[in-house]
């Protein structure tokens, strides 16, 4: 598109400007006017880059840097044997150097964003999602916005130049002739053939080494005097050491000495320990005999004692058959002793009822003696009474029947038969 065409987009806020895409509009304004440019980049491609537009002016290749609106005193080679002497350039600000920052919220990071509402001079009405700032715009904000700016110096400084985005100049990526981007170092156009290596940048890196040195030395110079002492004190305790080493030497020879002498005298006490150890193996053997024949008595012992406790164990059990007999007959004699209790009770109720009949029998005898003397009239008493006693001399020998029948009797004649078993037992 022709310039014209990029302001009026810029104008309408349809996107954004980049350092490139502003340089490449201001090329285009200067090729418009007829005159001789280039936009020239640099950086380092792997972190951050810039791009600003050199234009001819009567044979002198001014820098003017659209992005942040701002122009250099000096010509091209001019700044850049400042930056490779370490002298910063000289800045030209326009007056108008407020600008337009259009943000995409969705893709801008936080901290940029935050930034931006902090120190913005105001907030334009956004246009869709977009949101626009109108702020000064310099490498402050740049460096605010851009999370590179931080990686960028950093290396600057490490590679020995000032923390300014200034230095970056002296590291060319491409130049655009007005027909295409040269890349190659060796066919760029303005930067073709120079030098730029910086002298006062490599006495950085010297001098920080040199430093880095310094003090890597003067830790060295502290550790060999850490080790000096230590050295010394190992000394000394080496010294402490060989003589406690010596003493115990003495000690060690001493005590090997004594143990040679122990040694000789338990040597001759291993030779006597052998001989009885020799003596010991025969009568362990004679005792070995000894016991085999032991054990077979043993087992012959053994076997005989099974046999015994077989018996044993029968006669045992004869026993214990006796005495579930014996417990079966004592039993069966207490029932009896029982029963001839009961027989006895019976006989004595039985005696005395003889014994009452007795009585009775020589009172009527007694009577009958008396009434003899009596008168006749007492002859059929004396009668009655003599059958009476007939009676009585008839149920006398029916109670001794029955006392030789009664259970006593019995039992007497069964005691009688157990005792005598008892005995044959």
């Amino acid at each position: 598109m022709s310039y014209a065409e990029m302001a009026a987009a810029l104008a309408g806020a349809k996107l954004g400007v980049s350092s490139a895409g502003a340089a490449l509009a201001l090329w285009r304004a200067f090729s418009e006017h007829g005159l001789r440019a280039w936009c020239y980049e640099f950086g380092l491609p792997d972190i951050l880059t810039r791009t600003v537009t050199v234009v001819d002016v009567d044979g002198v290749l001014q820098i003017h840097d659209a992005f942040f609106n701002l122009s250099y005193s000096s010509g091209l080679y001019s700044a850049l044997a400042l930056l490779r002497n370490a002298e910063a350039l000289t800045l030209k600000r326009e007056a108008r150097d407020s600008k337009i920052y259009i943000m995409d919220p969705n893709r801008e990071p936080s901290g940029a964003a935050r930034w931006l509402q902090e120190h913005a001079e105001r907030e334009i009405e956004p246009v869709g999602r977009l949101r626009r700032f109108e702020l000064h715009w310099d490498e402050t904000a740049f460096g605010a916005t851009h999370p590179a700016v931080e990686r960028l110096l950093g290396d600057l400084t490490a590679r020995g130049y000032p923390a300014d985005l200034q230095y970056a100049m002296l590291h060319p990526v491409a130049v655009f002739d007005g027909t295409k981007w040269h890349r190659d170092r060796a066919e760029m156009p303005l930067v073709q053939g120079c030098n730029l290596e910086s002298p006062a940048a490599a006495l950085g890196v010297a001098s920080r080494q040199l430093a880095i040195e310094r003090a890597r030395l003067a830790e060295t110079g502290a550790t060999v005097t850490r080790l000096e002492a230590d050295l010394s004190e190992a000394k000394t305790q080496f010294s402490k050491a060989a003589r406690r080493l010596a003493a115990e030497r003495e000690i060690w020879l001493q005590q090997k000495a004594a143990l040679q002498a122990g040694n000789t005298a338990l040597e001759g006490e291993l030779a006597e320990t052998r001989s009885r150890l020799s003596s010991a193996i025969d009568l362990r053997a004679q005792r070995d005999s000894q016991i085999a024949q032991l054990r077979a008595e043993i087992e012959d012992g053994a076997r005989q004692a099974e046999k015994q406790q077989k018996a044993v164990d029968a006669l045992e059990g004869l026993r214990r058959e006796g005495d579930a007999a014996r417990n079966r007959l004592e039993s069966e004699i207490r029932d009896l002793r029982a029963q001839l209790e009961f027989g006895l009770r019976e006989n004595e109720q039985l005696r005395d009822s003889a014994e009452l009949l007795a009585r009775r029998a020589e009172a009527a005898d007694e009577q009958l003696i008396s009434i003899t003397h009596s008168f006749p009239a007492l002859f059929d008493e004396i009668s009655r009474l003599q059958c009476e006693r007939d009676a009585m001399s008839h149920e006398k020998a029916r109670l001794e029947a029955l006392i030789a029948a009664s259970p006593g009797a019995r039992l007497r004649s069964f005691w009688r038969r157990i005792t005598n078993k008892r005995e044959a037992l």
